[in-house]
């Protein structure tokens, strides 16, 4: 992560000028103006941020990653992580991944960039992968859980 000097906030490093930053505390640097009719243009800003490196298409010719990708955040503050990779030496099928996140989950970027409490928008953004199979996000009384596991 970047560090910068004008304000403290941590920063999730980006292709593009139009990308979406992320602060430290979880919320998107900056405010858009224009409110629900600006929300397709702010979809593609945090799709076309996230797009993967070209370095990561030509990983995933020669093999991808099974990931299970586990995140609890507990009622007092304390929170801990699981992020498993296991590779498959399967050439070309990788290819054909998604190489940035859908219209859903970028929608789901902004909605919990929104909320101040819970799991961050940047766990979030580590925890989408370019295949799911399965994203389970539970909310008890005294934690919060979100489970992934998919390709990547």
């Amino acid at each position: 992560m970047e560090r910068d000097s004008r304000d403290g906030d941590s920063q999730l490093p980006t292709r593009s000028r139009s990308a979406i930053t992320v602060r430290s505390d979880g919320a998107i640097a900056g405010e858009w103006k224009g409110g629900q009719e600006a929300l397709p243009q702010i979809v593609r800003q945090v799709r076309e941020g996230s797009r993967q490196p070209y370095g990561t298409f030509l990983r995933r010719v020669l093999f991808f990653w099974l990931r299970v990708y586990v995140f609890e955040v507990y009622t007092n503050g304390k929170s801990k992580a699981v992020n498993v990779r296991i590779p498959i030496p399967l050439p070309l099928i990788g290819a054909f991944f998604q190489s940035k996140l859908s219209w859903s989950q970028a929608f789901q970027f902004i909605e919990r960039s929104r909320r101040t409490q819970g799991i961050p928008a940047e766990r979030f953004l580590e925890s989408c992968m370019a295949l799911e199979f399965v994203r389970v996000y539970e909310d008890k009384e005294e934690k919060e859980e979100l489970v992934v596991v998919g390709l990547d």
